[in-house]
């Protein structure tokens, strides 16, 4: 998994991220991911979702960093990603369940249903 956050529209930035692949560029995790990992990148669609929405402020890149951290902490987040083992916003949020314990999408259906 690759969190990111963007103002843009999911689609802009995926065809910034495959263009970032395209040039070798190592500006973005997920083209460096995908370039060192030699993996395919498909349609918007299929490989990018949107995991929450809110304003571009300081918000955006609190959600980014909560769902960073729940995706290392279940050992899917991409490795090109640097996140430390402790977050003391996402341990609250673990011990006073103020939030859904579970930040991960199971699946496809789910995550676009789900609501953190």
């Amino acid at each position: 998994m690759y969190v990111g956050q963007s103002g843009k529209s999911i689609n802009i930035r995926h065809n910034e991220h495959v263009r970032y692949k395209r040039t070798n560029n190592r500006q973005s995790a997920y083209a460096l991911h995908i370039l060192k990992n030699r993996h395919e990148y498909g349609p918007t669609v299929d490989t990018l979702q949107l995991l929450k929405t809110c304003s571009k402020d300081k918000h955006m890149k609190c959600w980014a960093a909560l769902f960073m951290q729940a995706f290392h902490q279940h050992g899917i987040l991409n490795a090109e990603q640097q996140v430390s083992d402790s977050n003391p916003p996402y341990e609250l949020i673990n011990v006073t369940k103020i939030l859904p314990r579970n930040l991960l999408p199971v699946s496809r259906n789910e995550a676009q249903n789900a609501h953190p």
